[in-house]
């Protein structure tokens, strides 16, 4: 299951919206007030799969989401009372105005994630024949359903949507790994291989190495 990062002064509003993200498959983290991640005691911070701040807020908090490194690339929202909306609603993926049905907060929240991810509204991406169902952790290649472990698939997910882009070792480690993990950028090449073992000779070329650079998925051949 993925996280739900929310960021709340108040601890009933946090519960408020935390308990419909949880119904729709998010473990949502309260994040301490004043941090940008969650403290795992030294364990290697996961990405999440979405950002939530919940007015009021301090007045930095927005500007310094985007510019985490750790947040890149993770759909941010704003949930707001009417009479609380300022600034800081021009500057996020997307604007949940309270109070807001549970039907309406998925809808915003696979909008958020599809303009930023490029995840479908159905939450499952494709590429020829083979499809990450990017809500139940599921692969399948030609109808197949293929067994991942969490990192592997988190790092043929995060290729996937980030599609022919070329990403280094460094920066795969602190985009799929977390900022907090002490492997080195072997851990990647031992993943890269068995993911490419996994998805069999019709898709394993299209995780190509880059000489020199790193990894990318290629969606173009």
């Amino acid at each position: 299951m993925a996280d739900a990062w929310i960021y709340a002064t108040d601890r009933e509003s946090a519960r408020e919206l935390g308990l419909p993200l949880a119904e729709l498959g998010f473990v949502p983290r309260v994040i301490a007030e004043g941090d940008l991640v969650p403290s795992r005691d030294g364990a290697a911070v996961t990405r999440p799969a979405l950002a939530l701040v919940v007015a009021p807020t301090p007045p930095d908090l927005i500007s310094r989401l985007r510019a985490d490194e750790t947040l890149k690339d993770v759909p941010l929202l704003l949930a707001v009372d009417a009479d609380q909306l300022d600034g800081d609603a021009t500057e996020v993926d997307e604007l949940i105005v309270r109070p807001i049905s549970d039907a309406e907060l998925e809808v915003r929240v696979a909008r958020a994630r599809r303009a930023t991810q490029g995840v479908d509204a159905d939450e499952i991406v494709r590429v020829d024949r083979l499809e990450l169902n990017l809500r139940t952790y599921q692969v399948t290649v030609d109808g197949d359903a293929v067994g991942f472990t969490y990192m592997e698939y988190e790092l043929l997910k995060f290729l996937v949507t980030h599609p022919n882009r070329v990403f280094t070792r460094e920066a795969l480690l602190a985009r799929v790994w977390g900022y907090d993990y002490y492997g080195g950028a072997r851990t990647v090449d031992v993943h890269i291989r068995r993911v490419r073992a996994k998805l069999g000779q019709s898709y394993a070329w299209r995780v190509k190495t880059v000489r020199s650079v790193g990894y990318l998925f290629d969606t173009t051949g």
